[in-house]
């Protein structure tokens, strides 16, 4: 039987969401992604939220993947795909950026939750890994795509066709991460990156964004067209006018 789960939530500019189930393993069970759609979908109207952390927080594990015993028992597998993918979707297309604090595993669904956050801060002895391959299954939930545009199709072939797990410095090596931390360390560090990203205005740091995915997403054509349109944007913007008049005042 499925254990309950818990989403706690910090709310602030910065906003965080710690997973809690599964006896700290922090399964990516049915509960987990229909809790998570439904705190994303809520959250992506806060118009204070600024930057979105994701983590396991004290536990052993960020996400250790799906909970294989539900697996067994689904009756509507493709019900069950789709909401994996919609849960994928609402973080990689989420307003704001998200920070993943990856503590313990990210293994399998919970590697594609991580690899779902454009940013990744592991701490020194966490490990992460796609083991699909291994079950006999494809990774899920758009993990190749995003492991495509992380490392590319060399890398990312030989991580999805072995099941390797890699070690904290292994992933920072290829690009999985964008930093490492001493054990302890790992929530400060998401915030300190938080507070960096807070210092530029909200409207610019959306526009990047939208024209990063977009370019990933539908190529350089439709980037060049988005970047073109943030920058006419950007520029008629009350905001960027008041900053443009106080920096010609210094």
């Amino acid at each position: 039987m499925t254990e309950p789960t818990w989403i706690d939530k910090t709310s602030g500019p910065i906003t965080t969401l710690t997973l809690r189930c599964e006896r700290e393993l922090n399964l990516l069970h049915t509960s987990t992604i229909d809790a998570l759609i439904d705190e994303l979908k809520n959250l992506k109207q806060d118009p204070e939220l600024r930057v979105l952390v994701l983590t396991g927080g004290e536990a052993k594990s960020f996400c250790a993947g799906a909970d294989i015993g539900e697996l067994l028992e689904l009756t509507h597998i493709p019900f069950y795909v789709e909401r994996g993918q919609e849960l994928i979707e609402l973080l990689f297309h989420f307003p704001t950026p998200v920070i993943a604090a990856i503590n313990g595993y990210a293994l399998g669904a919970g590697f594609s939750l991580a690899m779902a956050c454009e940013l990744r801060i592991m701490s020194e002895h966490a490990r992460i890994g796609q083991l699909a391959v291994r079950n006999g299954l494809t990774p899920p939930f758009g993990n190749i795509q995003h492991l495509l545009q992380a490392i590319g199709p060399v890398r990312a072939k030989e991580l999805l066709y072995t099941g390797r797990v890699f070690s904290a410095s292994e992933a920072e090596a290829v690009g999985l991460v964008n930093k490492v931390v001493e054990q302890g360390q790992l929530l400060k560090a998401a915030y300190d990156l938080a507070q960096e990203i807070m210092v530029a205005p909200a409207h610019a740091i959306h526009w990047v964004k939208r024209i990063v995915n977009r370019t990933l997403e539908e190529g350089h054509a439709v980037g060049y067209l988005t970047q073109e349109e943030a920058l006419i944007q950007c520029l008629e913007d009350p905001r960027t006018r008041q900053i443009l008049e106080k920096f010609l005042k210094k």
